[in-house]
């Protein structure tokens, strides 16, 4: 993929809101990026590292962990230090509680949002003749998400809800993002070029995962 330093900083940026995150190692040095994904994106991990290794170098090693008695494998991807992931990781991070803020939000581009729903998205129809897609943002507090909210309603026009899940362990309701169904075409054609980069990744189209197009390339 032929991305330039905005785009990269922007796949960067989606990155964070979905499953990596950014840390520094001393407080006077630079930060790094780092993310676990199961065995099953393992081709999804390699995909990102590709834009990742554009701006600095980074690794990948197996990882194992269990968890009620049962055993998990997957792919730990960590990158070296890098002033960009610095400057992100002041505006993500107060207090180490991750947060997004308006110039964030605005930073997400098609490419952004696509791998934001590949790292925290889902679908479901529930015997429905059209998918329900949702963005898994319960990490965020329901102020962040509602600027996800608006930015992507101005953005995209796409109008996203804010659904109530399980309670959380202070007894507060958490919240993700569900689109609006009536939006289904215009979201799945903004993410489908870049979805069906990643083979393994296609399936997240819900229905609309047979119907091909032909990927892009980035600019």
């Amino acid at each position: 993929m032929n991305l330039n330093r905005d785009e990269i900083r922007s796949a960067i940026i989606g990155m964070v809101i979905g499953d990596a995150s950014l840390s520094k190692r001393w407080k006077t040095g630079n930060a790094h990026l780092q993310m676990t994904h199961s065995e099953k994106q393992y081709e999804y991990m390699l995909w990102k590292k590709t834009i990742l290794d554009k701006i600095t170098g980074s690794s990948i090693c197996p990882t194992t962990r269990e968890l009620k008695g049962k055993i998990y494998k997957g792919y730990h991807l960590g990158t070296h230090v890098h002033p960009m992931f610095t400057k992100l990781y002041k505006r993500f991070y107060h207090e180490t509680h991750k947060c997004v803020d308006e110039y964030l939000v605005k930073k997400i581009t098609p490419l952004a949002l696509a791998i934001m729903y590949m790292d925290d998205g889902t679908f479901g129809n529930g015997g429905r003749k059209s998918d329900s897609f949702f963005l898994c943002t319960q990490s965020f507090d329901y102020a962040n998400q509602l600027l996800l909210k608006k930015s992507m309603k101005i953005k995209y026009d796409l109008d996203w809800n804010l659904n109530k899940t399980a309670k959380s362990v202070k007894g507060t309701y958490n919240y993700r993002l569900r689109l609006a169904n009536k939006c289904n075409q215009r979201f799945l054609e903004i993410i489908r070029p870049y979805v069906e980069l990643v083979p393994c990744m296609v399936q997240k189209l819900g229905s609309d995962a047979n119907q091909g197009s032909k990927p892009c390339d980035i600019v």
